[in-house]
């Protein structure tokens, strides 16, 4: 699926450059073209105005210099008769290349003409003053054709062109190769979120299949005894009646995480005073601390936070319920909250079994449980350290976790005052 998509993203994007590269392409030959030959226009024109205002019959003189000093432009002095009178600059034309000129006079538009396999821009006008005093020993000019030589700017573009399709041609088989890596590299958080949402749906169905086998198999015992009491079939009721809670505990925790993927969870944030909010949540977990004869230690100084309340308690009772698992009869919890200088610091510390040095790195994953086992009879998803990271990270916080085994874990977190 990835492969097909990385060949279609550098197809595309092959294709985006290279018509970029053509449209840019024909735009500059374009413009260039225009101006090459708009300034051979112009140098044309200014000749034949510039001899318009002399006498072109004087120029005709042996010792009168070559009107374009440059030589690129030649000039045809015709008479009435169609003959040539003379051209300059001396013999650059063939008669037979010269006749291609004879008998043009354009009234002031150009033209192109070929000859001798060259092109040239041509433009022809009538001698104004071609009637001279007949006592004059120099011909009499009738008309008199301007021609300019096209090679310099053909030539210019004809290398223009060479290095259009040249650099084209380069710049789509760079395109090609760069696309391939770029579309890889843009692939690759596609592929990861790919990848963690198929491990995501694999561990979610292997999660909720337990408790539903679990349920089906009890409830097909019911059914094997019709006659028995409830009192008699306590026993697969109250098994029914635990993994429905913990599969419904699940669903929820699976659908927390899967709107907070969308960002579909928002957080409210407003100020709350957040000493009360940790005392009840204490007070309502110190019964069941009791019962297994577990001490909780709490202390928190007055202190104002920006947050959502829902999901602080939410955090807060994630982290309780996680120590009070892990924790054994006789162990100890330790709950407290200060004031930093510019933050509030939350630590919740147990002396219970521990977490693996191997495991710390991966407790925030999904569905990730470093021990199994234990996990399995305490009714652990692996998701709830999922969503306490995230709500901690919405609130612009930090958490971290330290662990040592048979000693205890401490989780640490910090929130912002602003």
């Amino acid at each position: 699926m990835f492969s097909k998509t990385r060949t279609q993203l550098v197809l595309l994007n092959s294709v985006v450059l290279v018509l970029i590269l053509l449209i840019s392409g024909i735009t500059l030959y374009s413009h260039l073209s225009y101006r090459l030959y708009h300034q051979a226009d112009e140098a044309v024109v200014n000749i034949s105005r510039t001899m318009l205002t002399k006498s072109i019959d004087q120029m005709l003189r042996v010792d009168h210099p070559e009107p374009d000093p440059d030589r690129r432009t030649s000039y045809f002095f015709w008479d009435e008769q169609g003959n040539l009178i003379n051209q300059y600059p001396k013999q650059s034309f063939s008669l037979n290349d010269a006749s291609r000129f004879k008998n043009i006079i354009t009234d002031g538009s150009l033209l192109n003409v070929s000859a001798g396999g060259r092109e040239y821009r041509v433009l022809g006008f009538r001698n104004p003053m071609h009637e001279t005093d007949d006592s004059s020993s120099l011909p009499h000019v009738s008309y008199v054709v301007v021609v300019r030589s096209l090679d310099a700017e053909n030539k210019m573009l004809q290398t223009l062109r060479t290095d259009l399709i040249l650099g084209s041609a380069a710049g789509a088989l760079v395109s090609i190769l760069a696309g391939f890596y770029l579309a890889g590299r843009s692939l690759l958080p596609i592929r990861r979120s790919w990848n963690k949402q198929q491990q995501f749906v694999a561990d979610a169905s292997h999660e909720l299949r337990t408790p539903t086998s679990v349920i089906l198999t009890r409830a097909e015992l019911l059914f094997r005894h019709p006659q028995h009491t409830i009192e008699q079939e306590s026993q697969n009721i109250a098994v029914i009646l635990k993994e429905s809670k913990r599969m419904g505990k699940l669903v929820n925790d699976l659908l927390t995480l899967a709107r907070t993927n969308s960002n579909q969870l928002q957080i409210n944030a407003v100020p709350i005073p957040l000493h009360p909010v940790l005392a009840e949540i204490t007070e309502e977990f110190q019964l069941l601390a009791e019962t297994k004869a577990i001490h909780i230690h709490s202390h928190f100084q007055p202190s104002l936070i920006w947050g959502d309340e829902s999901r602080l308690r939410q955090l807060f009772i994630i982290l309780l319920d996680n120590a009070l698992k892990f924790t054994p009869p006789h162990g100890s919890i330790e709950f407290t909250c200060r004031n930093l200088s510019h933050s509030i610091q939350i630590i919740v510390k147990d002396s219970g079994c521990g977490i693996a040095e191997v495991d710390l790195p991966h407790i925030f994953e999904r569905f990730y449980k470093g021990d199994k086992t234990r996990s399995r009879t305490e009714g652990g998803t692996g998701l709830g350290l999922s969503i306490a990271q995230w709500i901690v990270q919405e609130h612009k916080g930090s958490i971290r976790v330290t662990s040592q085994v048979s000693i205890g874990t401490e989780f640490q977190i910090i929130f912002p005052r602003k």
